[in-house]
C-alpha cells in the first residue's frame, strides 16, 4: 500500500511538471482563455507570465474563428456582405506578468454560430522596431452551447 501511494504521488508531481513546463515552453510566455462565450461574441483573457520576449507584445482586432469539424480545425465561414470588410489597426499592449481581457462580437462577421467546438486565433507580435518584430498566432478553445 505504501508502495503505491509514492508511486501515485510521483505520478501527481510529475503530471503537475509537466503542466507547469508546458506554459513555460511558450518562448513569449503567451496563453489566452475563453471566457463568457455565447453564439455571437466571448471575451478573451490574455495572460502573459515569463517566457522572454525581445520587444513589446501586441496583438489587433483581427480575428480567426475557426470549428473543429471531423477533428479538422476549419475556418468558419463569413456572412455575405456587399461591402468589402477590413480590420482596424489598433496595437493593444500586452503587459509583461499580467491579464488583459478584450471582449470580441464576431456577429458582423461571423453571424451567430451553431453549437459546436471552436477554437479563436489571435495574431500577437513581439515588436522591437519598425520592419523588427516576430508573429506568432495563439489560439483559445471554446464551446458554443445553445
Amino acid at each position: 500500500m505504501k508502495k503505491l501511494m509514492i508511486l501515485l504521488v510521483l505520478l501527481t508531481a510529475l503530471a503537475v511538471a509537466g503542466c507547469v513546463e508546458e506554459e513555460i515552453d511558450d518562448p513569449w510566455g503567451i496563453q489566452l482563455t475563453a471566457t463568457k462565450v455565447t453564439p455571437t461574441g466571448m471575451t478573451l483573457l490574455c495572460k502573459q507570465s515569463g517566457g522572454e520576449p525581445t520587444g513589446e507584445l501586441f496583438t489587433g482586432s483581427y480575428l480567426v474563428l475557426e470549428e473543429s469539424i471531423n477533428e479538422q480545425w476549419l475556418p468558419v465561414e463569413m456572412t455575405p456582405s456587399e461591402y468589402e470588410r477590413a480590420w482596424t489597426d489598433e496595437a493593444w499592449l500586452i503587459p509583461m506578468n499580467d491579464t488583459v481581457q478584450w471582449a470580441f462580437s464576431w456577429e458582423w462577421i461571423y453571424g451567430e454560430l451553431p453549437e459546436g467546438n471552436y477554437r479563436i486565433g489571435k495574431e500577437i507580435y513581439d515588436f522591437r522596431s519598425a520592419g523588427n518584430y516576430d508573429k506568432k498566432i495563439y489560439y483559445a478553445n471554446f464551446e458554443v452551447t445553445n
